[in-house]
């Protein structure tokens, strides 16, 4: 269980570091909408993983 934490761990780590950097360097209204879009879809994924993990305890 400690490994699949550490890998949901890592998973939320890169996909936030990459919307963040993204975020810093993209600043029209259509790129912001887009990236506030796939950070929508990016936590919908994190916290559907996090509740298959509970469920396999």
């Amino acid at each position: 269980m400690t490994l699949k934490l550490l890998g949901l761990a890592a998973f939320a780590a890169t996909g936030s570091g990459l919307l963040f950097t993204v975020g810093l360097h993209e600043t029209g209204p259509l790129n912001t909408v887009i990236l506030m879009a796939v950070g929508y879809f990016f936590t919908l994924s994190l916290v559907d993983h996090y509740r298959e993990l509970k469920e396999g305890e």
